[in-house]
Parts: structure tokens; sequence; C-alpha cells
């Protein structure tokens, strides 16, 4: 069962009218599957049957969130969406419950509020810098600045690039700080994270790049992988890799401007009293077009030497051995989720990887890109939720001290045609 979970408010979305519709499946009180959109929130659980197979785990969620409609984009016909968003906003404006009059005021979404990563609508409302300046400038400006110091340290540790006098016959490209709080599967900030960015944007292709295609796990792949990993009772530890866009190697000759604190952070002499320097790289890093593509080529040829094969429907998704031997290892740029029934093979798996690249040990696999991962091997049930997203968007919408419901349904109303069916196209309602 799919579900959408806010863990103490529960909302609901009223379809369209449809007088003359049959008796549907939810008026006899059956139980009918929920639609999910894109940007709705998933919790998934599932438990181990008998033989092993997957059946649905009840939730101990006490309330949840669900939506039944589909975005009125899916439609290609501009006049046809026009329409039907008419048409759901007067079915809204009419019949409305208590419940619902009483949210009807909140404020609704911004579209640049959000961004996708990894597939995942997250919350950009987190309050970072966006320039070396306000960094070096806000109330927190130790942390930042630690965080900048250690990048920078961990750049010329691995040799990413060599400072040279500016080229005449090729222009350096720029690069900037990006900053980002880390946090757990809670949404508390464990850590501040700044990366150096090249401005890929100003590479020519043929001259700067060729390729830069570059797989990840689909967010399907995951989910079944952990889906297996519930039912046979298999260990999922976590692991990611430390600059993994460090590791490649370049084929281009690319040159790049001084990054900004170079010579304040970590009072390289070299670059001491020299204007006209630039940085030659030497190694791949974040930004370039093909930076990702050739991390991917690096690790992949990395895992194949191990004895990993990619799978055929997912070359992110890598197994090994049989039975109680057997390891599945989950790739996400450079996050890792590696499964087993041995903790053994884990800890080999990780130690092959670590021989050739710094990784950061997560132990037992708890959060990755915005999931939470809760499970229990001894009654082999496995959970995934998104609390902290939810959390952020109940708080975006002002809605923290809304009063909790236990029902998707005023209690003691009853069901009709009128409700309509649960495929009716329209907006997504948090009412």
């Amino acid at each position: 069962m799919e579900t959408t979970s806010t863990d103490n408010v529960m909302v609901r979305q009223e379809s369209e009218d449809n007088e003359g519709a049959a008796m549907e499946p939810w008026e006899q009180k059956q139980m009918i599957p929920t639609v999910v959109t894109s940007g709705d929130v998933i919790s998934l659980q599932r438990d181990a049957g008998v033989n092993g197979a997957i059946v649905p785990y009840e939730s101990t969620h006490p309330m949840t969130t669900r939506s039944r409609s589909r975005p009125i984009e899916e439609t290609t016909d501009p006049e046809e969406a026009g329409a039907r968003k008419k048409q759901v906003v007067a079915s809204s404006t009419t019949g409305t419950t208590k419940r619902q009059r009483m949210v009807q005021g909140r404020a609704q979404a911004d579209d640049d509020q959000l961004t996708i990563e990894g597939g995942q609508a997250m919350a950009a409302t987190e309050d970072v810098p966006k320039t070396y300046q306000e960094a070096t400038a806000s109330a927190d400006h130790d942390g930042w600045k630690k965080a900048m110091k250690n990048e920078l340290s961990s750049l010329v540790a691995n040799k990413t690039w060599k400072l040279v006098p500016s080229p005449s016959h090729q222009r350096p490209i720029g690069c900037r700080w990006v900053f980002a709080l880390k946090r757990n599967e809670k949404g508390q900030v464990i850590r501040h994270k700044a990366q150096l960015v090249v401005k890929g944007y100003s590479q020519r292709q043929g001259v700067d790049y060729e390729e830069t295609y570059s797989p990840v796990a689909y967010l399907n792949s995951i989910r079944a992988m952990l889906a297996k990993c519930g039912a046979d009772g298999m260990e999922i530890e976590q692991c990611d890799v430390d600059t993994a866009f460090l590791y490649g190697k370049l084929e281009e000759e690319i040159y790049m401007e001084l990054p900004e604190g170079l010579r304040e952070l970590l009072e390289l002499a070299e670059a001491k009293g020299e204007d006209d320097v630039v940085c030659m790289l030497l190694q791949s890093l974040y930004g370039l077009k093909q930076a990702s593509r050739v991390w991917n080529e690096t690790i992949d040829k990395h895992l194949k030497s191990m004895g990993f094969k990619p799978a055929d429907a997912d070359p992110c998704v890598y197994t090994r051995g049989e039975d109680e031997k057997e390891c599945i290892v989950c790739l996400y740029v450079d996050d890792m989720l590696i499964a087993s029934r041995q903790k053994t093979v884990i800890a080999s798996v990780k130690t092959g990887i670590a021989e050739k690249f710094r990784i950061k040990d997560l132990g037992k696999a708890r959060f990755i890109l915005g999931i939470g991962i809760d499970y229990d091997m001894e009654r082999r049930t496995l959970g995934i939720s998104q609390k902290a997203y939810t959390e952020s968007i109940i708080k975006k919408f002002g809605h923290e001290n809304a009063k909790p419901c236990l029902t998707p349904l005023e209690p003691g109303e009853a069901l009709s045609v009128a409700c309509g069916k649960p495929d009716v196209p329209g907006v997504w309602n948090a009412t």
C-alpha cells in the first residue's frame, strides 16, 4: 500500500461531481488504491508473507495524507487543461465542509521555492549563503569557513589542479562556491557543506568536453531493492564517497580561475604575489559538464574489478554472489546502499571500495535522497517515509499548529455518487 503520511495531519481532497456514475468500490467501503502524483510524499511499507511473498504491511502512522487527483498538466491540450482547472476550482468552492472552510485561506505553493534533486521534490527553504561574501559575513561564518577550508584542502591533497601562468591560447573557466546544510532523517543540521563548482555553462563542446551523460539508480530500483531486502532479511548499510567527482582523470586541457578564498583560507605560498596565475585542472571537478560521466566510469570500472555485474534494467544496481554471499550495491552518484545477508560480506565490499576511494561509513541505512528508512530484521518489515520533507511542507503553509485529525473524512459523513471518481484530473489540494 502506498500512502502519503504527515504523522500528525490528515488531509483529503474532494473530486468533481459525477451524478450519473454507477456505484464505485469506495462507495461500498472497499479499499481503493491511492493515485500518487508528482511531488507527493510516498510512504511505502511492506511485509514478507508466506513463501517470501511481499504483502502490504499495516502502517503504524496514525494519520495519513492522500491525493486522489492527477495534475492538470498531464494533458497536452491547453484548452482542455484550462477547462479542467476551472471545473476543479468550481467544484471546490461548493459544498465545502467545515474542515475545508477552515483552511481555505492558506498560502499557495511557490514553484521557485522547490527544487528537484534526484527525482525528489525538496523544499528550498534553507537559510544558506549564495556567495562567498555572504558566507564569510554571515552569523555562522565559522562553520562555512571551516567547510570551505576542508574542501580546498581536499582538492589540493588530491592534486586536482596545479597553478600555472594564465595561458594566452585559452580562456580560463570561472568557478563559484555552492553551500548547503546536510540534515539527518529528523531534519536536524549535522554538517555544513561547501563545494567548489566550475561554471560549466561556459564550456565549449568539442573543446572542453565531448560526452556528458551519466546514469544514476532509478528511484524504483531503490524501492525494489529495499523491498527485496525486507522480504529476504538482508542487512542494509550505507556509505558515500568523499569528493567523488575528483577521482576521475580529465582527458581535455582545461584551465580555471583561482577560487575565492584560496589565498586567505589556505595561505598557499605559490599563489601569493602572483596575480596572473590560474588552475590547470588535472582531475575532474564539480560543475564540469563531463564530471559526473568521468566519476561514473571510474566507480563502474572499480566495482566490476571487484566482481560485481550491473543489472540489465539498471546499470547502477550491481550484484555479486548467491545465497548467503549475495551482495547488492545500489549507486546514486556518490551515495551507496550495500545489502547482504551477512555483515562480513558488506564489510569486505566497503574495504574493497575504500582501497581506491575515501569513503564515509554511515553504518545502517537510515536516510538517503530525502527518504527515511526504517526496518526490522526479525519481523522482516521495512518502511520508507519523508517525515522531514512533510513537516517542512506543513511549516511552509503555516499549519504547524493545525489541529490533527484521525480520519480522512468528517465522522459519520455518508459517501454518494456525487463524491466523484478518484481519477478525476485536477490540481493537488492539501486541504
